[in-house]
């Protein structure tokens, strides 16, 4: 596996999770619609493109740290891979060094100081 690849897996999860941490507040925010608009959780940091995911969609990808939910067309077949397909969006899982970025930067991951 190439040092270069990895480099890209890590990026694109670092980018990825940006959007995640944003999508966590606008749940929050969210708690009464039957679908809300979340932001395209895809490795492009130029990418604001709205998702539209049912507050259930949304908690069964969260329920893993390595899953992201993208656009149809923004997934990028060397940093992830496809687990599912609806008609409204793709949910892919990060693979090699992006897996552990992921998981590394999942908002809902406890804190280790915590006796949680």
């Amino acid at each position: 596996m190439s040092r270069s690849l990895d480099r890209q897996r890590e990026q694109a999860a670092r980018n990825e999770s940006v959007f995640r941490r944003l999508n966590e507040q606008i749940e929050d925010l969210a708690a009464d619609a039957s679908f809300t608009r979340f932001i395209c959780e895809c490795m492009s940091e130029a990418c604001n493109d709205p998702v539209a995911v049912t507050l259930e969609e949304y908690e069964h990808v969260r329920a893993h740290a390595d899953w992201f939910f993208v656009l149809p067309g923004h997934v990028v077949a060397d940093v992830e891979k496809i687990v599912e397909t609806t008609d409204r969006f793709v949910v892919v899982a990060k693979v090699g060094a992006g897996a552990a970025v992921a998981e590394e930067t999942d908002p809902r991951r406890p804190d280790p100081g915590s006796s949680a």
